[in-house]
């Protein structure tokens, strides 16, 4: 709390009784690790009532940080800073593992390096980042950078568009590895339906750039709704892929380059 007052008196644009005060309607979170579990559930609500502020919405509680399946130790050479990692890779690849494997058990969380390589190659770059990479550079190159008019597959683009409610459940109740599963589910169908169309044998044929144009377009606008349910795990990578993948946006100006760090391999 005072840590949030001194960021509310320095920024201005945040109110501390908006969050803090008895009748606030504000949703409050605490995440708190397991060994401090029970003076957060029991001891600091009442401290917050005694005091006149209201108590959080929810308590998420989380196990420890392991790396290679050991604590944490700066002599084992396991102890990693968070600044010491944002100076070699993305913040977005480690908020995608966490998420992945975070959900409403109680466990510890092993960052397992070679693991980590592994699930944000597979995952972020072959599965994501690729789909928009394999339809974008046709349209690119064939199209100048204009999407089709109509969906190729209107049926597959329901089934993305109905998994809204399923993906925002999962958020909303903190089980974010279930939120990551769906999506890179629909993003499987994604790659299937982009492996079944073959785009690079289309363009090949006479007579058939309506269908390449569509093939294309479908693929991206799937990414697109891929990106938009990742947001709250990959920002960055959001904000670049809304840049790059805007329905009416020229994407000759955006290479795939430009989704940004997050999109290169490991």
């Amino acid at each position: 709390m005072g840590s949030f007052k001194n960021l509310c008196d320095k920024r201005g644009d945040l109110d501390f009784d908006e969050f803090w005060r008895k009748d606030s309607t504000t949703e409050l979170y605490h995440f708190i690790g397991k060994d401090i579990v029970y003076f957060h559930s029991l001891f600091w609500p009442a401290m917050l009532e005694g005091s006149n502020f209201r108590k959080p919405t929810n308590l998420f509680v989380h196990g420890y940080v392991t790396v290679n399946g050991a604590k944490m130790s700066k002599s084992r050479g396991t102890f990693i800073k968070a600044g010491t990692y944002l100076k070699h890779l993305d913040a977005d690849c480690l908020r995608y593992y966490y998420a992945a494997k975070l959900s409403s058990r109680i466990d510890d969380i092993d960052l397992n390096l070679e693991d980590f390589v592994q699930r944000v190659n597979a995952d972020i770059v072959n599965k994501v980042v690729n789909l928009a990479s394999r339809n974008a550079g046709f349209i690119k190159k064939r199209f100048d950078g204009r999407l089709a008019d109509q969906l190729a597959d209107p049926a597959l683009y329901q089934t993305f568009t109905d998994a809204a409610d399923s993906i925002a459940d999962a958020y909303a109740s903190r089980e974010f590895s279930r939120a990551v599963r769906e999506i890179m589910a629909l993003a499987d169908l994604a790659n299937r339906y982009v492996d079944e169309q073959a785009p690079w044998v289309v363009a090949k044929e006479e007579g058939r750039d309506a269908d390449l144009q569509a093939i294309c377009s479908m693929g991206i606008n799937l990414f697109r709704v891929l990106m938009t349910y990742l947001k709250p795990v990959l920002p960055s990578l959001a904000q670049r892929a809304e840049e790059f993948s805007e329905r009416r946006t020229e994407l000759g100006q955006h290479s795939a380059a430009a989704v940004g760090s997050s999109g290169q391999r490991l």
